[in-house]
């Protein structure tokens, strides 16, 4: 349970948002400035002027880094912010891979140093579309393991097929079988999907060597933007096809 909350807690957009934050008010050029003035200014005219002016320092490195463009817009992006705690042991996993995938995307775009703002706004619409297919997956688990599924092939198998009981084994029986292979379509989308996102880190983090790329709306960046849209029709599609394969 621990290891489970401690992933809900991770991934919680808060905080996303207090690392950011972090990264900026405690940025190593800036402490490193600071430190650096405390240590002349003990030695020089004393503690009172070096705490200033180390302050100071600091306080400066803060602000700059708070006028980054880049910072701002991804503090003011939307996040991801679904329950993940609502999910079971079987089902986190997928969304713990799917939000390391997004982590693995936007470290990509940081470190080549382009703005793809548009497509981390993207990746969070397809984690959310993902997230819905994951609880749709679990909820057909349950149903599976409600149901006594060889119990009720046996029914069926020694029932006369030409009975009204063998008929309503058979529609049941049929049933089953269609929620597990929605649920297995699902499932497998789901990993397809967590795969075509890793995939976009590499190809993103390969833009930065192919600055035309970007500067071509149907070039590489383009194609990005479209096997995004890619995925998320995917599971919107196989999303549907289990919700109305689970009965009511």
């Amino acid at each position: 349970m621990t290891g489970r909350l401690g992933t809900v807690f991770r991934y919680d957009k808060r905080v996303r948002r207090g690392r950011l934050l972090a990264k900026a008010t405690l940025s190593p050029a800036g402490l490193a400035t600071g430190g650096a003035l405390v240590a002349i200014g003990a030695a020089t005219v004393g503690w009172p002027f070096a705490i200033a002016a180390g302050v100071a320092a600091w306080l400066t490195s803060v602000v700059l880094h708070l006028r980054d463009p880049k910072l701002v817009s991804s503090l003011l992006a939307p996040d991801f912010d679904r329950d993940l705690s609502v999910l079971d042991s079987q089902h986190l996993p997928l969304m713990e891979a799917a939000l390391a995938a997004r982590d693995q995307f936007e470290e990509a775009v940081r470190t080549s140093g382009q703005d793809l703002a548009g497509m981390q706004v993207r990746i969070t619409d397809v984690l959310s579309r993902l997230y819905d297919s994951v609880v749709w997956a679990q909820r057909a688990n349950r149903f599976l393991s409600s149901v006594d599924q060889r119990g009720l092939v046996e029914r069926y198998q020694n029932a006369d097929p030409s009975s009204q009981l063998g008929q309503e084994l058979a529609a049941q029986v049929e049933e089953i079988r269609k929620v597990a292979t929605r649920r297995q379509e699902t499932v497998d989308r789901v990993h397809a999907t967590i795969t075509g996102i890793e995939t976009l880190a590499v190809k993103a983090a390969s833009l930065a060597l192919q600055t035309d790329a970007l500067e071509q709306p149907g070039g590489e960046l383009g194609e990005l933007r479209r096997q995004l849209e890619a995925f998320e029709s995917g599971l919107a599609e196989v999303e549907r096809s289990l919700r109305t394969a689970i009965p009511n």
